[in-house]
């Protein structure tokens, strides 16, 4: 959800740096896709410690096949 917010936000303040022809706040929007980008996580918990594979590995195999 917080990925989807900031990337509306930077995509907003492109648009707003076309409209009102200030190139800054279209560099403001690139920095907060920047950091939108690098602050999105996919937690993955691990419920048997003996397993080899995490449950992210088992979801990216299922969605392969299909």
């Amino acid at each position: 959800m917080k990925l989807l917010l900031l990337m509306s936000i930077a995509v907003a303040c492109v648009a707003l740096s076309f409209v009102w022809k200030e190139p800054w706040i279209g560099g403001v929007g690139l920095l907060v896709a920047f950091v939108a980008m690098f602050t999105d996580r996919d937690d993955v918990r691990v419920d048997e410690k003996r397993s080899y594979e995490t449950e992210k590995s088992v979801r990216n195999m299922r969605n392969h096949r299909r």
